[in-house]
């Protein structure tokens, strides 16, 4: 029942996301017919006389009113069609699909790197509370993460790619570049992903360790470390099975909330670094106010960050199992 309830929640979400996600672009200024055109202040607009204007508007359904064109819009989701995108004249799926797996690898690369290094970090510091150690850590990971992500990138790319010419500044390949291997181009792209993963990495690290640090002082001082330290167990195996697998149970729940914050953060960078990722899509779209490329870039979104709650509420299950009796 209790999962029953889950999914129901998680399908009214999505639902009322789809609704938000049609109608919030619609409430912007201009429309997509301007940006194809031109602006009246823009330097060269293209005029079109009322009937070119009207079989533009036909022609990509916006002459319907919109209650109508929401029925169509909803009624083509369901066929799994999302759409013809205005400004790059093709289908939104195949625009989606070809940007988002540069999107996934930088996400899922800084969210392994930033989850992992935050928990280890914040366990170690706070094992060593008090010690210069501690206080190092805190010092450190609180400073570098109070940068915004695109100013930190900007940084980033004047240090590293500017300066001492280390990293590509842009794209996520080398172009026109003929490899001789997959492995070749394995390393070229690895080598475009280490700046802008690690802009997300040190802006989200932060939460992740003074969670883990917090969770892990509140563990330290149960009954059962102090039981494992009487019986003589090795400190870094208390640490590692007795005081971290107790200390994970919030850290579940806290990464899911921030995957929102993680693909925010993601659209910035991806914008910085011109990384051709969903984020820079979708930056594109706002611009150009193509409505089909906004409307299925949300919808990408936003069942990325629900599968990233279901996702933690199976692990958050497997850390508790009291749980499961609920």
């Amino acid at each position: 029942m209790h999962q029953i309830t889950k999914i129901a929640g998680y399908v009214t979400i999505i639902l009322a996301v789809i609704s938000f996600n049609f109608f919030l672009p619609r409430f912007m200024p201009g429309d997509p017919l301007s940006f194809l055109t031109g602006a009246p202040g823009m330097d060269m607009p293209i005029v079109l006389d009322e009937a070119t204007r009207a079989k533009l508007l036909a022609y990509y359904g916006l002459d319907k009113p919109l209650l109508q064109q929401f029925a169509d819009y909803m009624i083509k989701l369901m066929h799994g069609d999302l759409g013809w995108s205005t400004y790059y004249n093709a289908p939104v799926s195949s625009i989606l699909a070809g940007r988002l797996k540069w999107t996934l690898l930088l996400i899922g690369t800084s969210t392994l790197l930033y989850i992992a290094l935050g928990i280890v970090l914040g366990a170690i510091s706070a094992w060593n509370r008090g010690g210069k150690s501690d206080v190092g850590l805190l010092l450190l990971l609180l400073s570098v993460g109070s940068f915004p992500p695109f100013f930190l990138g900007m940084l980033l790319i004047i240090l590293f790619g500017v300066k001492l010419n280390l990293f590509p500044v842009f794209g996520a390949q080398s172009p026109f570049m003929a490899y001789s291997s997959p492995v070749e181009e394995a390393m070229d792209i690895l080598h475009h992903l280490i700046l802008p993963a690690t802009t997300l990495v040190i802006t989200h690290i932060g939460g992740v360790y003074l969670l883990m640090r917090n969770s892990m002082l509140n563990v330290i001082g149960e009954d059962y470390i102090l039981t494992a330290r009487a019986k003589g167990l090795a400190e870094w195996y208390i640490l590692r099975k007795h005081a971290m697998k107790n200390a994970l149970l919030p850290i579940t729940t806290m990464i899911a909330l921030r995957v929102g914050f993680m693909i925010s953060g993601t659209i910035l960078v991806e914008t910085v670094f011109a990384y051709p990722g969903v984020g820079m899509l979708l930056f594109d779209a706002v611009m150009y106010r193509d409505y089909p490329l906004l409307q299925g870039a949300f919808l990408i979104i936003t069942l990325v960050i629900i599968a990233a709650n279901f996702v933690a509420d199976m692990v958050y299950l497997r850390l508790d199992p009291r749980l499961r009796h609920d």
